[in-house]
């Protein structure tokens, strides 16, 4: 479920619900939860949604839960969403989080932030993660994929590949925080606690995700089963992540770049949050990656081939981006009414951009389900059509992200086998 934000007007837009616009039939009262759950529930909303925009076109109007949304899968559009989202960008909200906040009194990070209060952190590290030499960032991505593929070559065969990735995504994360240097030296002492935030962090996304078709408020008052475990595992994640960020002390790394910008407390909790969003998205898209390059020996051949930071090891991630982005969708609530495919949409409207949808549409990429690295250096991928970590104000650190990704290929191609990944990731 989705929890909308202050000043968000769900009863007004649904008296000036956009009737011509395309739509799926639903049942009275259960609308189309019913179908939903029978595609696989939350786990398979992008598949679903993808579905729907097979039947339905590039734009149409669908409720999740009790939020009726608009689903956009043609990119243009999405650049034209994204222009107008204005100074302050406002998304949709996990109504599980917000209700866990409210309950716990948490104040949280960028994510949870709107308005002044966002603008003014996001400036802050702004300069840090997107402008200048990046090089830093690059240098402590490097230690924790060192150690990575140390641990995948002791267990060729079968390496537990998730509980692997879930562990080097946050290494990566400390590594980021503290620079590359400090990280090496402190790896030992933080084991511990790194795996502990590790095994929280893919506790909370399995059990947030069950809670996605519950009012979460209704949940939490009838201390359903579902909620008392999504509330332990959050509450164990934060204190966790809290704990960790309290033991970092560096002048190197993000820390050092920030420090005197941002009291303790602040930056306490917007690393936090950093920690357990980046946690699990990344360990995700990668696993996903480490798939899609074990299956096709043909790249793997030409990994090892290639020059360090070649234009094909980009154009490698760029393609498993492309079919399993970092997020499926990207929500926006404009504050200005916007038209799209000739359909007039009103301001305070939840709008989900397909990002699933738009990275398989055959118009921009021919074959699209195929995993072919070489379509983006002939011409027959459109670039602008790919969006795996969005674009705007409020866009993921894209920099941090694709270096984090092209550092384990750079790994890779030093020679070591490549992960034996027999199965699909869930």
């Amino acid at each position: 479920m989705f929890y909308a934000p202050r000043g968000q007007r769900f009863a007004h837009w649904s008296c000036r619900f956009i009737r011509t616009m395309p739509a799926p039939k639903g049942l009275p009262v259960f609308g189309t939860t019913l179908s939903l759950m029978m595609a696989g529930s939350s786990p398979k909303l992008h598949r679903y949604i993808d579905a729907r925009h097979h039947q339905l076109g590039p734009i149409f109007q669908e409720s999740i839960g009790p939020v009726p949304c608009v689903f956009v899968a043609d990119p243009a559009d999405m650049r034209l969403v994204f222009a107008k989202e204005g100074k302050y960008p406002r998304h949709l909200l996990p109504e599980a989080w917000t209700v866990y906040n409210q309950l716990h009194n948490v104040s949280r990070g960028l994510f949870f932030m709107d308005g002044v209060e966002w603008l003014h952190f996001r400036r802050l590290l702004n300069p840090v993660l997107l402008k200048g030499d990046q090089e830093w960032l690059r240098q402590s991505c490097g230690p924790p994929v060192e150690r990575l593929l140390a641990q995948i070559c002791a267990a060729p065969d079968k390496p537990p590949i998730r509980q692997l990735l879930y562990y080097w995504s946050l290494e990566v994360i400390v590594s980021v925080l503290i620079g590359s240097e400090q990280y090496c030296l402190w790896r030992s002492r933080l084991a511990d606690q790194i795996g502990l935030l590790a095994s929280c962090v893919h506790e909370v996304f399995e059990t947030s995700a069950k809670m996605t078709l519950i009012p979460a408020g209704l949940a939490s008052k009838c201390r359903l089963p579902r909620w008392k475990r999504f509330e332990g595992a959050a509450t164990t994640a934060l204190k966790a992540a809290t704990d960790l960020v309290e033991t970092l002390e560096s002048n190197q790394g993000l820390l050092g770049r920030v420090q005197g910008q941002m009291t303790v407390n602040e930056l306490a909790k917007i690393v936090a949050d950093l920690i357990l969003a980046a946690g699990d998205t990344t360990a995700f898209s990668m696993e996903w990656l480490l798939y899609l390059v074990a299956k096709h020996p043909e790249v793997q051949s030409r990994l090892k081939a290639e020059p360090p930071e070649s234009a094909y090891l980009r154009n490698t991630v760029k393609e498993g981006l492309r079919l399993y982005p970092v997020a499926p969708f990207l929500t926006r609530i404009l504050s200005e009414d916007i038209r799209i495919k000739g359909f007039d949409i009103p301001a305070g409207t939840v709008l989900i951009l397909s990002i699933f949808t738009s990275g398989r549409d055959p118009a921009s990429f021919p074959d699209p389900h195929r995993f072919d690295p070489e379509r983006w250096a002939d011409g027959r991928a459109r670039r602008s059509a790919s969006l795996p970590f969005a674009m705007g104000a409020r866009c993921a650190p894209t920099r941090i992200r694709f270096g984090i990704f092209e550092n384990w290929f750079l790994g890779r191609a030093s020679g070591a086998s490549w992960p034996n990944i027999s199965s699909k990731p869930r």
